[in-house]
């Protein structure tokens, strides 16, 4: 009997997180640092923040890369479970203060920036792992993985292949990839994303059922078996700081199958070599680029695509902001999904209806926020918040809610009294209800989308039809404006 799974929440490892670091980018945060969105107070002063800049601002710093290792044991599961660390944990320090830079430190995974587990064919997980060494799941191999990207912001992304099924969904931050009882994972594919994918390289290698050790790949490459009969029997992930020289792996021969799996580049142009040796059509990521392939060829120009009609460059990457190419001025129609704290916005594609992606943005939201259809009925510049914090760019969800679209949190009605770790962790940590973006992409809401704009809330495990974004710089806990404002000098172009 085939069984399917899918498991996507982002906290779902927050049980096994290593002790001390409770305020992993990813794990849910604590609600008593936020408060309810409107805690029935007046109608005129919202609440929506961080309750202060004291204790849950310092508890949200990351830690620092360069120092001891750190050791995961006992018996945690991807369900939940417990975890001890080695002696040293708490010497762990902050390194915010210099935008998280990692560059020349090797972090392989064993100070709780990568914490990865395996899911057995009998349905049990291997041991939380957070150091460079090879997990063994059994001679049956795993079904799925999941893998925790820890004090940073960013994303991990991993997916994984067996030949019933091809490749899964991109999981992400915990989540489980999809998974078959009686299909074991032949290859994988992991990437980073936003400030992880900006200071760190990720490296993994798999072992195979005959014995075979492959090469490594880096980046989201393919690594494993393809069409033979074979399936991984182990895995092992390194972390280094970008391009560092010392991480001289062999990436030689990442994959044992009929052909190259993934993009190649002949002559510059994107073409995409199948393992098996067959066709290919659909989705294929060079890193952080995406591509969209028809029989080997990257697709160009528009295209219509699963139901939606996207637009690719003359090199064959996907455009997720096209702004720059039409300029639409509507109508809009923005579409937030709760579960993966993303918001796309649709322009229309006449009787077609609002099938184009026109922009998608981060942003933050609760449990509180409703789901479903809604009008936007009203517009403020600046508002207070019933914790006496101010939000820009606000436009309320819908009439009568109280929950609004807005930007990060301020002190005071003054752009430089940002509370920074409510722009640090956009996408991670939780509002009770209201919306939380970038100063600048409230601004785009508040500028461009016209009262009565429809906005739907929904949940789903795939972000929509772009990449969730991720944040790309982290500022300093010092630093008291948005560097996405657009009204500040800081943030002219020099």
């Amino acid at each position: 009997m085939r069984k399917s799974f899918q498991h996507t929440a982002i906290a779902a490892l927050a049980a096994i997180l290593v002790a001390g670091q409770a305020m992993t980018a990813f794990a849910a945060q604590d609600d008593s640092n936020y408060g309810p969105a409107f805690a029935n107070k007046t109608p005129t002063v919202e609440q929506e923040g961080p309750g202060g800049p004291g204790a849950a601002a310092e508890a949200l710093q990351p830690a620092d890369t360069s120092v001891g290792n750190v050791q995961v044991s006992g018996e945690g599961t991807a369900d939940g479970g417990t975890a001890q660390t080695a002696e040293g944990v708490d010497v762990l320090q902050e390194i915010v203060d210099n935008g998280g830079q990692a560059e020349g430190t090797q972090v392989p995974a064993n100070l709780a920036y990568l914490q990865f587990q395996l899911l057995r064919p009998d349905l049990t997980w291997t041991d939380p792992i957070v150091d460079d060494t090879t997990v063994y799941p059994g001679e049956g191999g795993f079904l799925s993985m999941s893998i925790y990207a820890n004090n940073l912001p960013g994303d991990v992304l991993y997916r994984t292949y067996a030949s019933s099924r091809g490749w899964s969904n991109w999981a992400m931050n915990g989540g489980h990839t999809e998974w078959l009882i009686d299909a074991p994972v032949e290859a994988v594919q992991i990437r980073l994303n936003g400030v992880f994918g900006n200071q760190f390289d990720i490296y993994y290698t798999t072992t195979l059922s005959d014995g075979t050790q492959l090469s490594w790949s880096r980046n989201g490459g393919t690594n494993g078996t393809m069409a033979t009969g074979k399936i991984v029997t182990g895995l092992r992930l390194s972390m280094w700081g970008k391009n560092v020289a010392g991480a001289s792996y062999d990436l030689s021969r990442p994959v044992d199958a009929a052909a190259p799996d993934g993009i190649q580049f002949v002559n510059g142009v994107p073409v995409y070599s199948n393992g098996t040796g067959e066709g290919f059509t659909g989705w294929a990521w060079n890193d952080r680029d995406r591509y969209y392939f028809i029989n080997n060829a990257a697709a160009v120009g528009w295209h219509y695509i699963d139901g939606y009609k996207y637009f690719f460059e003359a090199d064959g990457r996907l455009v997720t902001d096209l702004e720059p190419y039409l300029a639409s001025p509507g109508p809009f129609l923005i579409k937030i999904n709760k579960q993966m704290n993303c918001t796309t916005v649709y322009i229309q594609d006449g009787e077609n209806g609002f099938i184009v992606p026109y922009k998608t943005f981060l942003c933050s939201t609760g449990d509180d926020t409703p789901l479903g259809n809604h009008k936007t009925p009203e517009k403020y510049r600046w508002r207070l918040m019933v914790t006496d914090e101010y939000c820009q760019y606000l436009t309320r969800l819908g009439a009568g809610l109280p929950i609004l679209l807005h930007s990060v949190i301020y002190e005071r009605q003054d752009p430089y009294t940002l509370f920074p770790h409510t722009y640090n962790y956009l996408g991670a940590n939780k509002s009770h209800g209201c919306i939380r973006y970038t100063t600048a992409d409230a601004k785009w809401i508040y500028d461009n989308c016209a009262l009565g704009t429809t906005v739907n809330v929904y949940e789903s495990p795939i972000p929509g039809p772009f990449d969730r974004p991720a944040l790309q710089v982290m500022i300093p806990d010092t630093q008291n404006w948005d560097p996405t404002d657009p009204n500040l000098p800081e943030n002219q172009p020099q």
